[in-house]
């Protein structure tokens, strides 16, 4: 007698549906891990361009009652393409308050410049400047966010006073 079209049973269907479900969380709770790794290893990344190309500023802009200087927030914001150039290190990335940061959740960067005397730096918008030196920024940092381990890292300038 002929059974049929020869078709799996339930048990075979049961033991396939449990397998696929354990490789599934398997891959579920290793690769959110190995995702927040990669984009941990991007935003380093991103900080360490940053903070190269800030350098490359400082050691080529010469200001010139002073010496030499890192730009402001806002001097970063507005001239990025000839600051940090048009690699992969998006603007948009860049946080100039910690209002705005919302505590690198995001994957956002902090950067906090500064005067000698660690207060803002930033040049006024019209008119002569009075203090070159509250203007002249000498020394900045970078903040960040570990997306692994949520611990807030910084990096700082090179040249510190």
């Amino acid at each position: 007698m002929n059974r049929g079209t020869g078709g799996y049973t339930i048990i075979e269907v049961a033991i396939v549906v449990v397998v696929v479900a354990i490789l599934a969380s398997i891959a579920f709770v290793g690769g959110g891990r190995f995702l927040n790794l990669t984009k941990d290893q991007e935003q380093r990344a991103d900080v360490s361009e940053l903070s190269l190309r800030l350098e490359r500023y400082y050691k080529y802009k010469n200001v010139s009652a002073i010496g030499h200087e890192y730009p402001s927030c806002a001097d970063l914001i507005k001239d990025f393409s000839s600051i940090v150039g048009g690699d992969s290190l998006k603007k948009e990335t860049i946080k100039c308050n910690r209002s705005d940061w919302a505590g690198g959740n995001n994957g956002e960067l902090l950067y906090e410049a500064s005067n000698v005397d660690d207060g803002d730096c930033t040049k006024p918008a019209s008119g002569p400047v009075s203090d070159v030196v509250a203007v002249t920024c000498v020394k900045y940092s970078i903040i960040y966010k570990e997306f692994s381990t949520g611990v807030e890292k910084k990096v700082d300038s090179i040249w510190r006073d």
